[in-house]
């Protein structure tokens, strides 16, 4: 029987990223022109690439640098699992809010499911300290907050 390792569901949450970043710029208004009629005017596919290359590639890094070393640095990839579970809250919220599609909703549950499992076959057995998984929740939580406060602080600049 083959078992699922921590690293195998970490590289899922990659997987899940690729097909999300997809899905935010081919489905609805897609999310460059959500940004620019919501946010920040002057948001473009070049911001947009940017932010999620540099986001792929820090948890990629993540990933690695948990399977090299394991312990206390499960908190790196863990807290950027937990940005991603945060980040698809946004999108139903978002969703609720503006009665219209927000790019990235059809791909959300796949990051609530993975997280599911983390929480089911890592933490509740204790293979996850739940000091670190708590640590990687603020965290992650904090990195979904910044990044939408700076979305917030770019649109009242422009209003401004």
């Amino acid at each position: 029987m083959m078992e699922i390792t921590l690293g195998v569901l970490f590289w899922g949450y990659v997987m899940a990223y690729c097909v999300h970043v997809i899905e935010e710029v081919a489905v609805g208004e897609g999310f460059i022109e959500m940004m620019r009629n919501t946010f920040y005017p002057e948001y473009s596919g070049r911001m947009f690439f940017g932010f999620n290359l540099m986001i792929f590639l820090v948890f990629v890094v993540g990933i690695v640098v948990f399977e090299v070393f394991g312990g206390i640095w499960v908190i790196w990839p863990l807290s950027l699992a937990f940005m991603f579970v945060t980040n698809g809250f946004w999108h139903l919220l978002q969703t609720i809010v503006t009665r219209k599609f927000a790019p990235g909703l059809i791909t959300s549950p796949i990051y609530w499911i993975l997280m599911g499992f983390i929480v089911r076959y890592f933490l509740v057995p204790g293979e996850i300290l739940l000091l670190y998984f708590l640590v990687a929740v603020v965290v992650g939580t904090l990195i979904t907050l910044v990044t939408f406060l700076l979305a917030y602080r770019f649109r009242r600049q422009m209003k401004t």
